[in-house]
């Protein structure tokens, strides 16, 4: 008991100081967006195949595709085709032990696309930790780690998309 909340207080010590230190950092460019990752809490939204379909609209191939999901939920095997992590999974420094999740890291993003609103440890740390070009999310607790905010909720998802495909056109990124 005791060291699970030491962990969370340095991991939650960890995700203050990278969002405080993060704002500037990435250079977003003029890139075309070429691979997308998501981080999405799928407590709030469960529809993945919304987010497949959303790659193909902005013009992401499939193979340059990757998504990730987060629940709270004890049954996170329910989630079929995508890796999934829970707070089990939170180690020292930070560090998130899944190896699924860990495959994610292991490239660079043009863009992630975080798509939670409540906060919780290991989403900000995730949108933290994952390597991108441009980050975008919604408004939040955590939106500092985020380059581009659209101000809506989780379960408005054809709304965020109509928006997001309409900033990415203005921002030459489609």
């Amino acid at each position: 008991m005791f060291f699970k909340k030491y962990k969370e207080k340095a991991a939650y010590k960890i995700l203050k100081k990278g969002l405080s230190s993060n704002s500037g950092e990435r250079n977003a460019g003029n890139d075309k967006v070429s691979s997308l990752a998501c981080v999405v809490n799928l407590d709030e939204f469960d529809d993945v195949e919304a987010f497949k379909e959303l790659a193909m609209d902005i013009q992401v191939r499939q193979e340059h595709f990757r998504i990730i999901g987060y629940t709270g939920r004890k049954d996170a095997n329910a989630y079929y085709g995508i890796p999934v992590f829970r707070q089990e999974d939170l180690g020292w420094k930070g560090e998130i032990r899944n190896d699924r999740y860990k495959q994610i890291l292991d490239r660079p993003y043009d863009m992630l696309l975080s798509y939670y609103s409540q906060p919780q440890l290991l989403l900000g740390l995730a949108t933290l930790q994952v390597r991108s070009a441009f980050k975008v999310g919604l408004t939040g607790e955590y939106e500092k780690g985020n380059d581009f905010i659209l101000n809506t909720t989780p379960n408005r998802f054809p709304e965020f998309r109509t928006e997001l495909i309409k900033y990415l056109t203005i921002l030459n990124k489609i």
